[in-house]
Formats: C-alpha cells, sequence, structure tokens
C-alpha cells in the first residue's frame, strides 16, 4: 500500500509539472527537490491515519475480549445454543432459552440481626433481666420457581428458615404459644399458577392469604424497615391452602382465595380445623404510577409519582364439629390503605377492623402511619407509629435509617422501637420477639435497638 501511494504521489506531480505553464523555466535539480518534499509529506499524513487505525483496531479488540470474558462468566450456554443460565440481580439465577422463556429461576434473601432491649422491673421479666442482647439469623428464605410445559403454567417453592415463624394467626399462637418461635426448616409457598389469559389466572396449593396491606409484597425483605409492621404481626390472615382466582391489568389486581381455613396450614379435608367457608378478597387500585414502584414499600429517588388505593375483607364460618373457642370462632374483617410514592420519599396508611379476631364478640382495630425519606441517594430515614386493641390496647413507634449499599442487593437497616403505651401480655406478647421487643407473661419494654444486614440473590 506504501508503494501504491508513493508512485500515485510521483504521478500526480509530475503530470502537474508537465502541465504548468512556469515548469520549462525551473531547474531540474529545483523541480526534483519539490517533487521529494511532497512525496514525504504524502508518505507521513498515511503513516499517521495507519496507526491510528491500528490503535482503534487494537483497543476494539480489547474490549471483545472482555465482554466475552464477562459473558463466561456471568452465563453458560448449551452447545446447541439454544439453552442459557445466568444471574440477574433483580431475577436471581435463572435458566432459560434464547426464544425469551424461563424455564427455571432461583432467588432468596438473608436477615441477620442484633438487637439490644432494656427494659424494667427484671424479676417479672422473662428472661429476668433489665437489660437482654444478642444475635440472630432473623429469616433466611429460598424461592424456586419454573415452568410447566411453557410459560402459562408455574410452579412456586418456598423453602424458609429463622428465629421466628413469619406473621402467625393470633388464633393459632392461642392454641401453641411457641408456635411464633424456634422455625425449623420448612415450606412456606407451594403452589402452581395457570394463565387463563386476558389478564386473568388461577392458583391451587399453598397461597399467603391476600388480606392485609403487606400480604401485596413477596417477601418481608421488600418491607422498608426489613421486618412486617405490628398491625401485620396483630392481623395476618398468613397462608391459606386452597385456591385463588386473580385478575391483573394495568389498573388494578384483584384476588379471591378460598381454602381450609384463613391462617393455618394444610390438614385434612375432614379436619376439625376446616371450616364451612373460609374466604378472603384483596383489590389494589393503581391510580398513578407503575407496579414496579408497588413491589416495595419505600421509593427511590428519581421514580416518578405513583399513588396505591388497597381494600380487602375476610370472611369465616366454623363448622359444627370445629373446637371452641378458638376455631369455633367466626372471624370477620375488613382493611383499607394507601401507598404514595413522591420519587425519594413514602407514606402509607392503613387501617383495619376485625370482629371476633381472638375473642368470641369481641370486636378488634388496629392503624398505621409509616412513611420514609432519602437523605441522599443510598442513605433513606423512616418512621412508623402503630396502634391496636387486641385483647389489649397497645401502641408501637419505631424509627431509623436504611443504607442500601447495594441498592436491595445489599442493604444495612438500623431502627430504635419504643412502646408508647400498652404492656402487652399473653397472646399478643408473644408476637413481639419478632419485632425486636422482648415478650413474657411481663415483657416491660422500655426500648429496642436493631441493627440488621440483608442480603438478596
Amino acid at each position: 500500500m506504501r508503494a501504491a501511494m508513493a508512485a500515485a504521489a510521483w504521478a500526480t506531480v509530475a503530470t502537474s509539472a508537465a502541465e504548468s505553464p512556469s515548469a520549462g523555466d525551473a531547474h531540474p535539480l529545483a523541480r526534483i527537490a519539490a517533487m521529494r518534499a511532497e512525496v514525504a509529506e504524502l508518505r507521513r499524513a498515511h503513516e499517521e491515519r495507519w496507526l491510528d487505525e491500528s490503535r482503534a483496531e487494537a483497543v476494539r479488540a480489547v474490549v471483545r475480549d472482555v465482554l466475552a470474558d464477562a459473558a463466561t462468566r456471568s452465563s453458560w450456554r448449551t452447545e446447541g445454543g439454544g439453552a442459557f443460565g445466568s444471574h440477574d440481580p433483580a431475577r436471581g439465577f435463572f435458566l432459560g432459552i434464547e426464544d425469551g422463556g424461563e424455564l427455571i429461576r432461583a432467588f432468596g434473601f438473608v436477615q441477620v440481626r442484633f438487637v439490644a432491649n432494656a427494659g424494667y422491673d427484671a424479676p417479672q421479666r422473662t428472661p429476668a433481666a433489665d437489660v437482654l442482647w444478642g444475635s440472630e439469623i432473623r429469616r433466611a428464605q429460598l424461592f424456586v420457581t419454573g415452568q410447566l410445559s411453557g410459560p402459562d403454567l408455574t410452579w412456586l417453592i418456598g423453602l424458609t428458615i429463622g428465629s421466628y415463624t413469619d406473621p402467625y394467626p393470633l388464633r393459632g399462637i392461642e392454641v401453641d404459644p411457641n408456635a411464633v418461635s424456634g422455625t425449623p426448616p420448612g415450606i412456606s409457598y407451594l403452589n402452581v399458577t395457570k394463565q387463563f389469559g386476558g389478564g386473568w389466572y388461577g392458583q391451587a396449593g399453598q397461597i399467603f392469604t391476600p388480606f392485609t396491606y403487606e400480604s401485596h409484597l413477596f417477601s418481608t425483605a421488600q418491607t422498608q424497615a426489613g421486618e412486617c409492621s405490628m398491625i401485620e404481626w396483630l392481623f395476618t390472615a398468613n397462608f391459606t391452602a386452597g385456591v385463588n382466582l386473580g385478575y391483573s391489568d394495568d389498573s388494578i389486581q384483584w384476588q379471591l382465595c378460598y381454602g381450609n381455613e384463613i391462617g393455618t396450614v394444610p390438614g385434612q379435608w375432614d379436619a376439625d380445623t376446616n371450616q364451612g367457608v373460609a374466604v378472603a378478597s384483596r383489590l389494589n387500585w393503581k391510580l398513578c404510577g407503575t407496579w414496579e414502584q408497588y413491589a416495595l414499600e419505600t421509593s427511590f429517588p428519581g421514580q416518578a409519582f405513583g399513588a396505591f388505593l388497597g381494600i380487602a375483607g375476610l370472611y369465616q364460618n366454623g363448622r359444627g364439629i370445629n373446637p371452641s373457642p378458638v376455631y369455633g370462632l367466626n372471624p370477620r374483617a375488613a382493611t383499607a390503605d394507601l401507598a404514595l410514592m413522591f420519587g425519594g420519599a413514602n407514606l402509607i396508611l392503613q387501617g383495619i377492623w376485625a370482629q371476633d379476631w381472638v375473642e368470641p364478640d369481641a370486636t378488634s382495630w388496629g392503624g398505621l402511619v409509616q412513611g420514609g425519606f432519602f437523605l441522599n441517594p443510598v442513605l433513606e430515614a423512616f418512621g412508623s407509629f402503630a396502634a391496636a386493641d387486641v385483647v389489649n390496647l397497645q401502641g408501637m413507634a419505631q424509627a431509623g435509617l436504611n443504607w442500601y449499599i447495594g441498592r436491595q442487593s445489599l442493604k444495612l437497616t438500623g431502627r430504635v422501637l419504643v412502646p408508647v403505651f400498652g404492656n402487652p401480655q399473653g397472646v399478643t406478647s408473644d408476637v413481639l420477639p419478632p419485632q425486636g421487643l422482648a415478650g413474657g407473661p411481663n415483657p416491660n419494654n422500655n426500648v429496642s435497638v436493631v441493627l440488621q444486614l440483608q442480603a438478596e440473590f
């Protein structure tokens, strides 16, 4: 190439010299010197362009090598190129096929926390001490989901272990006070979902009952404080063994659930705990924003404004063979909530009413105000106040900070809990330790400090 350029340059200079009117007037040596100078200039310019192209190609080669290496580390593919596996921070580990289908996906989270609790009247406390502290694995949960003969038919299994059972119905605690603590490895979710088209779907198996506000969240890792609210602990409907019919579109999400009994593990078809009627239904209405915003209790900076309204109801009617009084109760409950997302701040309002919730002919109620705002792109301040009358009147306030070290993948939470009024005893005191407060016959709490690290995968 270089020789061709030089020859072209000589031809150009010779032609221009022959055509120039003054060419015959110049000395031959002068003309030769001028032509040599032009050829040298052309050669220098060409070599610079060639070096620039070489450098660019070298950089492109390095980039291709880095991308290829990254691809081999984050995913694998079959030799035929049909199936591949990878990890995505928002989806977990998954195995899919190249046409976009997802065959199987595994994801989960772990929460490790330290709790320091200060109380009063140590002789009455359990254990008998004014100050209690320690560390624990609060929760470790693994979820696996996949397809059965296509994306319209899927299955879900949830495995869990931790220091306390997740929100447990108070009627169950009244039967077994130890049911809320010492969680062995067990199965939470176990169901199959069929998509019918047009937004309709059906589920069968063990389903989280669609009732309270936080029942729309997939796991506790999506809560703002890294823990369920006091209202959730007092009024949760927990899991149901049965069927669930749902509908979802751009504006609403609706579910209707029917099971053996709201808030119990699967049992025999003729078990005493089976109810004649056990139904729950919830409607989430998106006033504005996107459903993706509603997947978390917090609102990150830069997100659009979102407003979501939820209403739900629950009804049970026991059979004559049901034991009394616990499972012989016929609880009825209704709830409404509003979630506002401001793109860097949020506000949650929740109210609930229940009849025959724990005691016959007794009315219970509860309310929650919770909110937070970001101090900078990764640091969020939050606080809440909850009050409830379930067997006895109680109120609790909490405030804290979230440090999103890796967005939702790695989150450090520090919070302070203060019982404002009431000293819950009996069945309601059994739900205090999971929240970070001391329980027992006389909990006598003053304040608790909780530091929790949460990692999602």
